[in-house]
């Protein structure tokens, strides 16, 4: 097992989400390809904000089907926004799918990989920050949403507001520097609402200043 794909669908959210298994991957010792047929883990990352893009990812998946069963020890995983709380409707429609993730929950298919590979995954895998990332790169600063809009599904998904703590989101920033981006976006779903939910309750200017503190 040493390589895998992984194709998204969604929101910049999804797309860190995916950046940050990749790197959890790559830390395993596991490569991305770019063909779905030549992975030996093939990771569907899903949103569901719109029938569009559902109807996409139940196409792709529909596509798993085949590749599956001419290689049963393939580890096929859907994630992202289509997976609430409870897996089982979509276990029956998606019986050859092997791992659901809720969105940023990672560690079912890295403990998968883990028991493949014969590793403890705990320990192989550290920050998960992009190994090789483009110029810009996401950062996510706060997870979920508080507001619970009637028609939004983000925090039945996303569960509530969570922000990283400004140390945390620095060091990420330092370390993308480091690797040669120049801009980073910061993520998050209601990012106005940043840090009300951390002790000394910080907030968006104060991320801002250590941010600008920070060469690169």
């Amino acid at each position: 097992m040493n390589s895998y794909y992984l194709w998204t669908i969604g929101c910049q959210m999804n797309t860190a989400d995916s950046e940050r298994l990749g790197a959890a991957l790559e830390q395993m010792g596991i490569e991305p390809v770019e063909k779905a047929a030549d992975a030996d883990v093939i990771v569907l990352n899903s949103c569901v904000v719109r029938q569009g893009a559902e109807d996409k990812v139940v196409n792709n998946l529909a596509w798993m089907a085949p590749l599956k069963k001419s290689q049963p020890e393939r580890i096929v995983a859907l994630m992202g926004c289509m997976v609430g709380p409870k897996s089982d409707d979509l276990a029956r429609r998606f019986p050859y799918v092997d791992v659901f993730m809720r969105p940023q929950q990672f560690e079912p298919l890295l403990e998968m990989v883990g028991d493949r590979l014969g590793v403890d995954w705990e320990g192989c895998v550290g920050p998960l920050t992009p190994n090789r990332p483009a110029v810009t790169c996401h950062v996510p600063i706060i997870h979920g949403c508080d507001l619970m809009c009637t028609f939004c599904i983000i925090p039945y998904r996303r569960g509530r507001q969570v922000s990283r703590p400004i140390p945390e989101v620095a060091l990420e920033v330092e370390t993308l520097a480091s690797r040669g981006v120049i801009e980073v976006t910061l993520l998050g779903q209601t990012v106005d609402a940043y840090g009300y939910d951390l002790p000394d309750t910080p907030n968006l200017a104060d991320l801002f200043t250590r941010l600008n503190d920070i060469d690169g």
